[in-house]
């Protein structure tokens, strides 16, 4: 290790100093000292002495030095060899790591060293031979402001340089180090010297040049010369420095990109070594900690699988004996209806069990068969109904859908749509990770998942279906369309479309590559939800006008809305309606919600003049007061009075008190989910009080919700920003300018405002 580094860094170092310095030296004596031959003679004889002097110094200190830390090294492996490595040992093997750390400092602070002394010993012998004039004051004084600081910084770089792969050894790599243990030496502060070493190079000279010249002392007998020389040796430290700066960072990059490129692979036992104090350096331990977070997240996601196995295997059993079923009967095709028939039957039940929300099905497929003396129907319409608990709240999820394609294709595809749909179900209740998803977020994911299986079927089974989440507690209903007829709301008497544009194509459909965005609406007790397939839409009509009896399809898709009035929102007396006014010519299934409310919470009629009376509070400036009385009020009717909770929020706001904000705004949103503007609040309130995290998600939530939120689209790019993650921050800039091609202006404004918050950020 010793003879690897010692003479290539010694090299290295002296010839930088002969190269730069020196010439400088010797080029500013040449022009302002006036000696005779026989003097200039000695004044050289001198100036190879010091410099001889100085060398030999400088290089007996570096050797003793790096002969002690290679004995050190040599001591440490013949422990470990011999199985005598004890904790001792490790002591003494981070103490020779910390050592490194610090050695181009030493290096850097001997130079400086050595020129103090070179150049002064000069000066002080010069009388002896009768050399001393009243310029080399100047001269002196000059040379320690010129010299010493771009030896400083070239010493540094080249040293640390040279050191940065004794860092891999096996011997000390794997030795831990704190980040408050190693000397920080940032690039703002490596670039400010270098910056300061290299101005000091031309304002000396100038300034000497200036001095000499007002002396009478400045010699130049051919300034074009002059001017060149001056140019080469300002340009090769100029060009020098900036090759070491250069160098450092892209050493850095490069360390750091491939610890990055390795985890891309899934290589979570990759470690970050820092090799120096700067930048870089401090980054790999951040790195490391992301690294042992991402590993233990591998561990439990492992484990978790390892756990869901027996439930796979229990599914795949039967899978297995369904299978069986359908070998023993695929040569009679009524037998391959009755099959398909028995699968379809266990997918498309209602399974929800609520207080406050009634769900009721009615499917009447076109194809008929019968099987053993009984008529069966089959079809690609399917209802399905579920309960889920997502954040700790129980949801009602249903499912109306139609796949493309008649009897056999049709059922084929509502068979793969009911499995698909089911496992996502089981999924949600048995793996925490899922049921802690917010109701957009399992949303969004679980209509992505049911796309993508239809997507390998490359366009030849499509499904067109509705997919809503109901919150029981608030009645808030989320909810995706793809391609199916519009969602039908039956309030106060009165039919009407909760839908009026075309949202996203069927299931299966090439080229889905916009966003996932989810629709909202909010149900008043009593209300009642309609959802069909297009065979509400496709009826062959009864012309009572005409003489022959002439029939016409149906054109028209607002004529279920009278249909709906006239059942009064049920479903047989709609059926009955639609029979009645035509024939229906298609698979027809339709889902009736019914939001019944949470009987449990009444009115508060006092909430009106209590709030009223702590916003006057507010008016006056009592913020105290009006938050005792809104306390009081919460303890005094809890479930009643949670509206008081958003004025509590705002007035801790309005105090800078963030943690007890958002205490308030989540128990608010919690009855709430509706209030958008609040929630967007909140996501502020939570930035504010430090919860990074928890911000995102609210603000997710809220781009689901309504992409077009251009004040919350910028907040969320801000908040993957401030938590380091730039690459989604772009993610979502570039989805808003692809989404909104219009909003061209406020595009600009936002990057302008993000490069001033962010520098570093490249958009």
């Amino acid at each position: 290790m010793f003879k690897t580094i010692f003479l290539p860094l010694t090299i290295r170092l002296e010839a930088f100093t002969h190269l730069v310095p020196v010439p400088f030296a010797i080029y500013m004596a040449s022009i302002t000292q006036e000696y005779s031959i026989s003097e200039w003679l000695l004044f050289l004889v001198l100036c190879v002495t010091s410099g001889t002097l100085m060398v030999l110094g400088g290089c007996l200190w570096r050797y003793l030095v790096l002969k002690k830390i290679s004995n050190q090294f040599e001591n440490l492996q013949n422990e470990k060899t011999k199985d005598s490595y004890t904790i001792g040992s490790k002591a003494k093997a981070k103490e020779l790591k910390l050592f490194l750390y610090r050695y181009p400092f030493y290096e850097g602070f001997i130079i400086i060293l050595r020129w103090f002394v070179g150049v002064g010993l000069i000066f002080v012998i010069s009388p002896f031979f009768d050399l001393y004039r009243p310029t080399l004051w100047t001269t002196f004084l000059l040379y320690m402001v010129m010299i010493p600081p771009i030896s400083f910084v070239a010493y540094y770089f080249i040293t640390e340089n040279a050191f940065r792969n004794l860092f891999k050894l096996p011997l000390i790599r794997p030795i831990t180090i704190e980040p408050n243990e190693i000397p920080k030496f940032d690039y703002f502060k490596r670039i400010l010297i270098s910056f300061f070493a290299l101005a000091a190079l031309p304002v000396t000279v100038l300034g000497y040049m200036l001095i000499s010249s007002a002396n009478g002392n400045l010699h130049v007998s051919n300034p074009s010369l002059q001017v060149l020389i001056i140019g080469i040796i300002f340009i090769f430290p100029l060009v020098f420095v900036a090759y070491l700066v250069a160098k450092a960072v892209r050493q850095g990059l490069s360390e750091t990109s491939h610890i990055l490129d390795e985890l891309s692979k899934g290589n979570f036992s990759v470690v970050s070594m820092p090799s120096s104090g700067d930048d870089f350096g401090q980054q790999s331990f951040h790195l490391n900690r992301v690294i042992q977070q991402l590993n233990t997240m591998y561990t439990e996601i492992f484990t978790l699988n390892v756990g869901l196995e027996s439930k796979v295997k229990e599914r795949t059993i039967e899978l297995e004996n369904s299978l069986d079923e359908v070998k023993k009967l695929k040569f009679q095709q009524d037998g391959d209806y009755f099959l398909t028939h028995l699968l379809l039957k266990p997918l498309g039940k209602n399974q929800v069990s609520s207080d406050v929300i009634s769900i009721e099905f009615l499917l009447k497929q076109k194809k008929k068969f019968e099987f053993k003396g009984k008529e069966y129907e089959i079809g690609g319409d399917l209802n399905i109904a579920h309960n889920v608990i997502l954040q700790g709240k129980k949801f009602s999820v249903f499912v109306n859908s139609d796949a493309m394609g008649k009897s056999m294709q049709g059922a084929g595809g509502a068979l793969v749509l009911g499995a698909v749909f089911q496992s996502i179900i089981e999924r949600t209740n048995l793996s925490s990770s899922t049921f802690n998803q917010s109701p957009e977020r399992w949303l969004k994911n679980a209509f992505i998942e049911m796309h993508k299986i239809f997507e390998g079927f490359d366009g030849s089974m499509l499904v067109s279906l509705v997919i809503g989440l109901i919150e029981e507690e608030t009645g808030f209903l989320y909810f995706i369309n793809a391609e199916h007829p519009w969602l039908i709301l039956y309030r106060d008497e009165k039919a009407s479309f909760l839908e009026n544009e075309l949202s996203y194509r069927k299931l299966g459909t090439k080229g889905l590559n916009s966003g996932i965005f989810i629709k909202t609406f909010r149900l008043l007790p009593g209300d009642t939800i309609i959802s069909g397939s297009d065979g509400r839409d496709d009826l062959l009509l009864f012309n009572e006008q005409s003489e022959t009896n002439q029939r016409q399809i149906n054109q028209n898709e607002n004529l279920i809305l009278s249909y709906v009035e006239q059942g009064k929102g049920e479903l047989d007396p709609i059926f009955k309606v639609l029979t009645r006014n035509g024939e229906i010519t298609d698979d027809l299934s339709l889902i009736r919600v019914y939001y019944k409310g949470n009987g449990e919470i009444v009115k508060n009629p006092g909430f009106s003049k209590s709030y009223q009376t702590a916003k006057k509070m507010v008016e006056v400036g009592n913020i105290d007061a009006a938050i005792d009385s809104l306390q009081k009020q919460i303890l005094a009717q809890p479930i009643t009075n949670k509206r008081f909770h958003k004025l509590l929020a705002k007035l801790h706001f309005k105090r800078k008190e963030y943690v007890e904000a958002t205490e308030h705004a989540e128990v608010y949103l919690e009855s709430h989910p509706y209030d958008l503007s609040f929630m967007e609040l909140s996501s502020i309130l939570l930035r504010k009080a430090g919860n990074i995290d928890q911000a995102i998600e609210i603000s997710e939530r809220i781009r689901l919700r309504e992409p077009k939120a251009f004040k919350n689209t910028f907040h969320l790019i801000r908040l993957y920003l401030h938590k380091g993650n730039e690459e989604r921050a772009k993610e979502i800039l570039s989805e808003w300018e692809s989404f909104f091609p219009g909003e061209i202006e406020r595009t600009k404004k936002w990057k302008q405002i993000l490069r001033l918050k962010f520098p570093n950020l490249l958009i």
